[in-house]
C-alpha cells in the first residue's frame, strides 16, 4: 500500500512537471511595435541566445563581435544598418494596427525601417535584445519615435549684402545672385538615390553661372563644398537643374548636415519687364528616398525689379508742341557731375520723346544738356525718385516734361540793331566831313 502512494506521488509530481512546460513555453518571449500609418518594418533575427550558457550567436562576425563585448545598442545599429541582403525577416505594416506584438524565441533583433510615406525627412531603426538587459522577456520599441516626417522645406531667396530678400531692384545689365536651399533628407543608412533642384527664371533674366554648393548643418555654420560633385545643366526655356550626384548621395558623412544651398549669378538684361509686374524667378527641390518615393516641395518666388525714365520736350510757347534734338543726362548727385548707370546722354526724337530704361531704384538727377537750335538750355534740376517695385514715385506714368524757350530774336523794322547802324553811318559822314573842313582851313593858310 505504502508502495502504491509512492509511485502515485511519483506520477503526480511527473505530471505536473510536464503540465507545467507549456505555460512556460506560452510565456516566451515577445515584442510590441509601436507605429504611424503609412510606416511599414522589417524585423530581422541577428544572432540566437542560449538561456543556459547565457551567449548569443551570429552569423555576421562584427555582430558576434559586438554583442560578446556586451552589446552596445549604438554599434550594434550602426553595424545591422551596414548589414546587406537581409532575408527571412517578419514584415510588419502599420496600417492594419499602429501597434503591434509578435511572439519570437531568445536572441538579438534588428529592426529596420521599409516603407515610409512620400516627403520623410529621416528615420531611424532599431535593435533589441530578449531577454532584455534587465531581464526582461517582452520589449516595446516606439518605432513612431525616431520618425522625423516633417515635410521638407525649400526656398529661394535674393542675395543683397549680408541679406537675403524675396525682392529687388536692379539695372538692366547687372547680375543678379540669388540663393536656393533645401531641406537635406535621408540618413546614413537610407541614402537618398536622387537630390535635384529646379529653378525656373523669367526672360528677363540671363543665366550666368553656379557659384558656390554647399552642405550646411543645422547650427548653419559647418558647410561641406560639394560644387565638384554636382551636375549643372544646359538652360532650355529659361530652366536649369542641379543635380547632386551619387559621390554626395552615397557618402555616409553627407547626412551630418541638415541643408543644401546653391548659389548662383544671373544677368538681368534688355528683356526684363519694366515697372511693378517685376521679373518672377521660382525654385524648388526634388528628391527620391532609399524607399524610392519620389517628392517635391512647394515652387519659391522672387522678383527683380526695373524701372524707366520717359523724357518728354516741349516748347514753353504752349507746353505742347514737341521739340526733338533736346539732349538730356541722367545723373546720381545733385550737382550733376556722376553719370548714373544707364544715365549716358539721350537724344529726344519722334516727338520730343527720349527714355532711360532699366534704373536700380534709388535718387537721380535729369538734366537738360544740350537744347535744340533756336531754343534756350533749361536749366532746372529734376530730382527723380525710382522705387524698389520699379516705379517712378513722383512723376505720372514714369514721364519728365521739360519745357524750353525760344531764343528771342528782334523783328524786321523793329528798332533792333538798325538804329545802332544809322548812328554810326552818321557819326562815319560827320567824322569825314570834319576831317575835310580841317584840311582846307590849313591849306587857305
Amino acid at each position: 500500500m505504502k508502495t502504491s502512494k509512492k509511485i502515485f506521488a511519483a506520477l503526480l509530481a511527473v505530471m505536473m512537471i510536464v503540465m507545467m512546460i507549456p505555460s512556460v513555453a506560452a510565456a516566451g518571449y515577445s515584442y510590441t511595435l509601436n507605429g504611424k500609418a503609412g510606416y511599414g518594418v522589417t524585423v530581422y533575427q541577428i544572432a540566437t541566445y542560449n538561456e543556459t550558457t547565457g551567449k548569443y550567436t551570429a552569423t555576421n562576425a562584427d555582430i558576434q563581435t559586438i554583442l560578446d563585448a556586451g552589446n552596445n545598442e549604438k554599434t550594434l545599429l550602426a553595424a545591422c544598418d551596414a548589414l546587406e541582403g537581409l532575408t527571412g525577416g517578419t514584415e510588419v505594416d502599420f496600417d492594419t494596427a499602429l501597434s503591434q506584438t509578435k511572439s519570437v524565441t531568445a536572441g538579438a533583433y534588428y529592426v529596420k525601417v521599409t516603407k515610409t510615406p512620400a516627403g520623410v525627412k529621416s528615420v531611424t531603426n532599431s535593435v533589441f535584445t530578449l531577454p532584455t538587459d534587465k531581464g526582461l522577456n517582452t520589449i516595446t520599441v516606439n518605432v513612431a519615435g525616431k520618425v522625423d516626417d516633417d515635410q521638407p522645406t525649400s526656398t529661394k531667396k535674393i542675395v543683397s549684402g549680408t541679406e537675403r530678400v524675396d525682392e529687388i531692384s536692379q539695372f538692366i545689365g547687372k547680375d543678379v545672385t540669388f540663393e536656393l536651399t533645401g531641406d537635406l533628407t535621408g540618413t546614413a543608412s537610407q541614402n537618398l538615390k536622387s537630390y535635384v533642384f529646379t529653378d525656373t527664371m523669367s526672360t528677363g533674366l540671363t543665366f550666368k553661372s553656379v557659384d558656390t554648393v554647399n552642405l550646411v548643418k543645422a547650427d548653419g555654420t559647418t558647410t561641406k563644398d560639394i560644387k565638384s560633385n554636382v551636375t549643372v545643366s544646359d538652360v532650355v526655356d529659361n530652366v536649369f537643374t542641379v543635380t547632386l550626384n551619387d559621390a554626395v548621395l552615397k557618402a555616409a558623412d553627407t547626412y551630418d548636415y541638415a541643408k543644401v544651398v546653391v548659389t548662383y549669378t544671373a544677368t538681368l538684361n534688355a528683356g526684363a519687364v519694366i515697372g511693378s509686374e517685376g521679373n518672377p524667378n521660382s525654385a524648388h527641390i526634388s528628391y527620391i528616398d532609399s524607399y524610392n518615393n519620389s517628392s517635391s516641395t512647394e515652387d519659391t518666388t522672387v522678383k527683380v525689379y526695373t524701372a524707366k525714365l520717359n523724357v518728354l520736350k516741349v516748347d514753353a510757347a504752349n507746353g505742347t508742341t514737341p521739340l526733338d534734338d533736346a539732349e538730356f543726362t541722367l545723373y546720381t548727385d545733385e550737382t550733376c557731375e556722376t553719370v548714373a548707370d544707364n544715365g549716358a546722354t539721350v537724344t529726344t526724337a519722334n516727338g520730343g520723346k527720349a527714355s532711360f530704361t532699366g534704373l536700380a531704384a534709388g535718387t537721380y538727377y535729369l538734366k537738360e544738356t544740350n537744347a535744340p537750335a533756336g531754343y534756350t538750355l533749361n536749366n532746372e534740376v529734376f530730382t527723380i525718385v525710382v522705387s524698389a517695385n520699379g516705379t517712378i514715385q513722383n512723376e505720372a506714368e514714369y514721364t519728365v516734361t521739360v519745357e524750353d524757350s525760344k531764343v528771342v530774336v528782334p523783328q524786321t523794322g523793329g528798332m533792333g540793331t538798325m538804329i545802332f547802324t544809322i548812328v554810326g553811318l552818321s557819326l562815319i559822314a560827320c567824322a569825314g566831313v570834319l576831317f575835310v573842313v580841317v584840311r582846307r582851313k590849313k591849306a587857305s593858310k
